[in-house]
């Protein structure tokens, strides 16, 4: 059945405008714009962004990227792990120095048996130069960079974005069919849709640090930690593929005490960066650590009251915020893209109605609430903590036990392929029954 929207004569029957330049709005222009769609993306900032943020995907989305046909240069570029680890606080070495805490359980994280593909790493920076390349290269994608989202008028066809530059100069407008708020945890266009963000926010904020390490300690399969420790505790990750006796670019984010009341310029000063990769960081080897970049930044549980409001919807943070412990913002993120994308085409290319956004909305809220959300904050909980209570937890037991049953191990992580994703057509189906 031809589209209504395709039968209309207006230059904006097949456009979308997305608000947001970061992985999660580029994803979801290629995808459109792979169905033949036209994308305008509004991004406030001059360029990408560079901000130390996510590095690692798991099963679900890269079958999402798969259907973007970028998987094969996200691999090629980006490098692949077994999973997670959790580890107790750094050991005394026996000569007077730190060796890594012990190893408390490890979570391979696979998908299904044709998903079986591990933990790829990739720094968001690069997966969304990769992914810009990509829309442009379709000639169907153009990004409009230093311009930010004032207005939204919604008709009964089309939407209209009022933007200007960041100095407030030069406003001009985007008609399209349908409009995509990607524009983050302060998305700009979920206030202006009056759409409520709940939830709540963690006391510690976080301090994000990349660290160029040489012959740093780490586990071949699992290098990525999960560090407990009733106050600092945290994530240590590879950001390039880590070789032993070699320097390596490493990602290690940080718990501050909830009762630091330092600025966040004295918290990246020198010594207090060195002190926090104390608690993760060997000795020896924090001693020729360089660090690249620090970042702190406040954590949350929060999700918006609903994805979408008319010819709009929500996808990433700009839907939904959830701490990092764990690696879940950007796979979700990315989730999200795949599946607003196929509504999209639904709509535009196939003659559904626009009522498709509500099953997006549902499938997008229930897979945050039932599974991104507690699991996250679960994590985090379960890390913050002294190693004797982290012992205890269920689910660090069940995968000490799990070591090298493969059954087990896809019991325990089957969840993380076939709740997270949401599949569009199978949704909609469900909800026409």
């Amino acid at each position: 059945m031809p589209s209504v929207l395709e039968n209309e004569e207006t230059p904006y029957s097949a456009t979308v405008v997305i608000i947001g330049a970061g992985p999660v709005g580029l994803l979801t222009a290629l995808r459109l714009a792979q169905s033949g769609i036209k994308v305008d993306i509004v991004e406030k900032e001059a360029d990408l962004s560079d901000a130390p943020r996510a590095c690692s995907y798991y099963a679900a989305a890269l079958h999402a990227l798969q259907k973007a046909d970028v998987l094969d240069d996200i691999k090629t570029t980006g490098f692949i792990t077994g999973g997670l680890c959790w580890r107790g606080p750094l050991a005394d070495d026996g000569n007077g120095g730190k060796k890594l805490g012990e190893m408390l359980a490890c979570l391979p994280i696979v998908g299904t048996n044709d998903w079986d593909h591990g933990v790829v790493n990739l720094q968001q920076s690069k997966l969304a130069i990769l992914l810009y390349n990509r829309a442009i290269e379709t000639g169907l994608v153009k990004v409009h960079f230093g311009l930010q989202l004032k207005g939204i008028q919604q008709h009964a066809d089309s939407v209209t974005a009022t933007v200007s530059r960041v100095d407030g100069s030069h406003e001009t407008t985007f008609r399209a069919s349908f409009l995509v708020g990607a524009d983050g945890g302060r998305s700009t266009t979920r206030k202006l849709l009056g759409i409520q963000f709940k939830g709540h926010s963690w006391p510690e904020r976080l301090v994000a640090i990349d660290v160029l390490i040489k012959d740093a300690e780490f586990d071949d399969n699992f290098p990525s930690s999960l560090f407990v420790d009733p106050v600092h505790w945290g994530l240590v990750s590879p950001l390039e593929k880590p070789q032993h006796g070699k320097e390596t670019l490493w990602r290690c984010t940080v718990a501050l005490h909830p009762s630091d009341q330092r600025g966040d310029d004295q918290v990246v000063a020198g010594e207090s960066i060195k002190s926090l990769l104390s608690n993760v960081v060997p000795h020896l080897q924090l001693d020729t650590a360089t660090v690249v970049r620090a970042s702190p930044y406040r954590v949350h549980q929060l999700c918006a009251t609903t994805l979408n409001s008319g010819r709009c919807a929500l996808v990433g943070d700009a839907a939904h915020l959830n701490n990092p412990m764990g690696a879940m913002g950007l796979t979700t993120g990315i989730l999200d893209a795949d599946a607003l994308a196929d509504a999209l085409e639904l709509i535009i290319r196939e003659g559904e109605p626009i009522s498709v956004l509500d099953v997006y909305s549902d499938e997008r809220r229930r897979a945050f609430q039932m599974f991104v959300d507690p699991s996250s904050s679960q994590n985090k909980l379960r890390i913050a903590s002294d190693v004797s209570t982290a012992k205890q937890d269920w689910l660090i037991r069940f995968m000490a036990r799990a070591s090298g049953d493969s059954d087990m191990v896809k019991q325990a992580t089957e969840p993380f392929f076939s709740v997270w994703r949401t599949d569009m057509r199978k949704s909609l189906y469900t909800h026409k029954a």
